[in-house]
């Protein structure tokens, strides 16, 4: 069976775990811009990462555009944000993005934040977004705790997460399929 990682990332999180993914399965591994259907017919696995913004997972409509050609074919998608990953957290992607139209196995994945790596527009908003917490006479202590972002990076490597991704990709290349 051969496999087939695809990835988007904006800060490097999310490519670190694709990279690590596709290290461990020996699969071949693309960003999402360089992904096209003709691809599709290549794999019989694909695992797809992106980062959540919001809550939504970027590039996620997108990738899920071609559902009909790969719904034979296994799916995996795994999120990353900076949300603490819980079972709520998860039902909250899952539905706010409609995968469960889709049979696919899904997983969230806890994601690192660095302010430098933040392109000057996404920097932009921070500041922005910073200037109307530090004014804010009502900010809530958590509110404030995120204006310490910009001085210090939040550094997180889901290797639990990683693991659960590695082990069923590589659950799904021994099952024999069913005559």
């Amino acid at each position: 069976m051969r496999t087939l990682v695809i990835y988007y990332s904006k800060t490097g999180s999310t490519q670190k775990y694709a990279e690590e993914i596709a290290q461990a399965l020996k699969a071949d591994i693309v960003p999402f811009k360089k992904f096209n259907k003709k691809m599709i017919a290549q794999y019989d696995t694909f695992i797809f990462g992106a980062r959540v913004m919001g809550s939504r997972i970027c590039k996620a409509d997108q990738f899920l555009m071609n559902y009909e050609l790969m719904k034979d074919k296994n799916i995996i998608m795994f999120a990353v944000g900076m949300s603490v990953v819980t079972s709520e957290t998860r039902k909250g992607l899952i539905s706010g993005n409609l995968l469960d139209m889709y049979h696919i196995r899904f997983y969230q994945l806890r994601g690192s934040f660095n302010y430098e790596n933040l392109s000057f527009i996404d920097k932009l908003i921070m500041n922005n977004s910073f200037r109307l917490i530090a004014h804010d006479p009502n900010a809530s202590v958590d509110q404030k705790s995120l204006l310490s972002l910009k001085e210090t990076p939040i550094i997180v490597y889901d290797s639990d997460g990683v693991n659960k991704i590695i082990n069923i990709a590589r659950k799904i290349e021994t099952e024999v399929p069913q005559a």
